[in-house]
C-alpha cells in the first residue's frame, strides 16, 4: 500500500472514531437517567478515545523516509558528514541539509543524534 493511501486510510479511521465518539456524546446525554447505560457509554467512549490516540501515533509512526532520505539516514548513521554524503551521492552539501530537515521533520526531531535514535525505534533503522 503506498505511504499517501496508507495515510488517507488513517484519516478516514480517524473521521470514523471522531463521529462514533459524537454520537456516544449523543447517547449518554439522551440517557442521563440510567446510570449503567451512562457509564457504559463513557467506557466505549474512553476505549474509542484511546483508539484514536493509537491511530494518530501509527500515522506519525508510518511518515515514511523517501528513498533518497533513508539513504542520507544510513549513511549518517555510518558517521558520514552532509559534505561527505553530498560527494557519495554526487549532490550539492544544501540538497544533503535539505534531505536532513525533512528527515527531521518526518521523525519529529531536530538534530542527527536525535534522527538517529528515533529512526532505530521506529524500526527504519537496524542499531
Amino acid at each position: 500500500m503506498s505511504d499517501q493511501l496508507s495515510r488517507t486510510h488513517q484519516k478516514t479511521i480517524n473521521a470514523d472514531i471522531s463521529a462514533v465518539i459524537v454520537k456516544v456524546d449523543e447517547a449518554i446525554g439522551r440517557n442521563s437517567t440510567n446510570s449503567y447505560t451512562r457509564s457504559a457509554l463513557r467506557e466505549i467512549r474512553e476505549e474509542l478515545a484511546e483508539l484514536k490516540g493509537k491511530v494518530e501515533e501509527l500515522s506519525k509512526s508510518t511518515s515514511v523516509l523517501s528513498p533518497r532520505e533513508r539513504e542520507i539516514l544510513l549513511a549518517l548513521q555510518s558517521g558520514a558528514t552532509a559534505a561527505a554524503i553530498a560527494r557519495s551521492f554526487s549532490v550539492t552539501e544544501p540538497t544533503v541539509k535539505s534531505h536532513m530537515a525533512a528527515i527531521y521533520r518526518k521523525l519529529g526531531v531536530n538534530n542527527k543524534t536525535s534522527a538517529l535514535s528515533e529512526a532505530v525505534k521506529r524500526g527504519l533503522l537496524s542499531k
